[in-house]
């Protein structure tokens, strides 16, 4: 039986075609040339592991997104409508604690994700440009128009540049994980005591204990903000602002 070679093209579609597709597809691109070594096929079937990885990461987002919102959902019903009964000093305080500290810190976690997701699409744009440029100089190789070593030379170019590509998806992937925990915290150590101290209010003043005592969710947003310098492509300079 024939083991199944990972090709070129699946590593740079959208990620639900090359998940579908990875293990099934062959590309001329995908022939082995002795002459060269095999780097290039290495990084190529790692990356096309982590690309799978990913899928499975980015699920797990989902699902921390759909459990944060319905959470969102209920407390901005409550504070509509709040019970006929509660404390109505300690919810003055949360509310200040909302608008002051977890807002303007919920919307940096979404700028973060979304930073993380625009570097993601340029490493694409990058490695899709190479895989371009390589497809052309392989025609050239086949029509005996480049010798063995100028083609293995570009094929280690590729090679290089393709693990970088895999480099800047491991930091995407990094993104992801603390993109998951910093809205899980939120969501577990904010969203869910504020709902339940409509009838419980020792949960409030818990809170606002809490928050007196510690910075809020910052250590995870410090290191998403790291994350997102680290993942830049080379030659792209960080954001100033």
């Amino acid at each position: 039986m024939r083991s199944a070679r990972f090709s070129r093209a699946s590593v740079l579609g959208n990620w639900s075609a090359v998940c579908c597709a990875f293990f099934v597809c062959l590309s001329s691109a995908g022939v082995t040339f002795a002459a060269c070594g095999e780097r290039l096929a290495a990084v190529e079937r790692s990356v096309g592991l982590l690309v799978l990885e990913l899928r499975t990461d980015q699920g797990t987002v989902r699902e921390a997104e759909s459990k944060t919102q319905g959470q969102e959902a209920i407390y901005q019903n409550l504070r509509l409508h709040p019970p006929e009964e509660y404390d109505l000093a300690l919810a003055r305080q949360i509310g200040k604690i909302r608008r002051t500290i977890v807002r303007p810190k919920r919307t940096l976690l979404v700028q973060l994700k979304e930073q993380h997701a625009a570097t993601r699409r340029q490493w694409e744009q990058d490695i899709r440009l190479a895989h371009e440029r390589f497809l052309e100089v392989e025609a050239a190789y086949r029509k005996r128009l480049l010798t063995e070593g100028a083609f293995c030379q570009a094929r280690e170019v590729y090679a290089a540049a393709l693990s970088r590509y895999r480099g800047g998806l491991e930091q995407y992937r990094t993104g992801l994980t603390l993109y998951t925990d910093a809205l899980n915290a939120y969501r577990e150590q904010f969203v869910v005591p504020c709902i339940r101290g409509y009838t419980n209010p020792a949960l409030w003043q818990a809170l606002i204990t809490r928050f007196e005592r510690e910075d809020f969710l910052q250590e995870l947003l410090n290191a998403l903000t790291a994350n997102a310098i680290r993942s830049l492509p080379p030659e792209t300079p960080p954001d100033a602002s």
